[in-house]
């Protein structure tokens, strides 16, 4: 996602798993100390935009009212400022934030990857011979974006190809 999207900001990360310097908690300040930028849910955008990874807590209210937030920000602001977010989501088809990803009028991407062709590191791998562990479920990657974010972050094929990969590296060993 950063090669592609140039993403620079997690939404949902922890001083325990961020990947990126730049990052919101899932909940609450607690984590202002440890560099976060505060809760997802106090985020603004300023007037530059940005490119943000989006992996919220796997539980349905939380994630409708994600993409609820994330429309609202994409709705507020002018064509001229870039916004991509990126957002992963288990596959639920039925799930209220799929269906809405799956018809906003923001989505530029949407790749949903199969349960057997990826994995998860699993939060208990210190205790596991593999560090990943099965998905249960597909996952699905909604790309939304304004118009100056696709602009400036396109999407594509190669992208598609990219993250598969890189899913199907987590796959547990036998």
């Amino acid at each position: 996602m950063q090669q592609y999207l140039s993403v620079e900001h997690e939404c949902f990360a922890s001083p325990l798993n961020c990947y990126l310097s730049a990052y919101n908690s899932a909940f609450d300040d607690t984590d202002l100390p440890f560099a976060s930028r505060g809760s997802f849910w106090k985020q603004q955008v300023d007037q530059t935009g940005g490119s943000f990874q989006v992996n919220p807590p796997f539980l349905a209210s939380v994630m409708l009212a994600m993409v609820n937030k994330i429309e609202k920000l994409l709705d507020g602001q002018s064509g001229e400022v870039p916004l991509s977010f990126a957002i992963t989501i288990p596959g639920w088809c039925e799930d209220d934030c799929f269906q809405r990803c799956n018809i906003s009028k923001y989505q530029k991407q949407k790749i949903v990857i199969s349960r057997k062709d990826h994995g998860f590191c699993d939060g208990a791998q210190h205790q596991r011979r593999d560090r990943f562990r099965e998905s249960p479920y597909d996952t699905a990657i909604f790309v939304l974006q304004n118009a100056a974010g696709a602009a400036k972050w396109p999407t594509s094929k190669e992208m598609d190809h990219e993250l598969r990969r890189a899913f199907a590296t987590g796959v547990p060993t036998a």
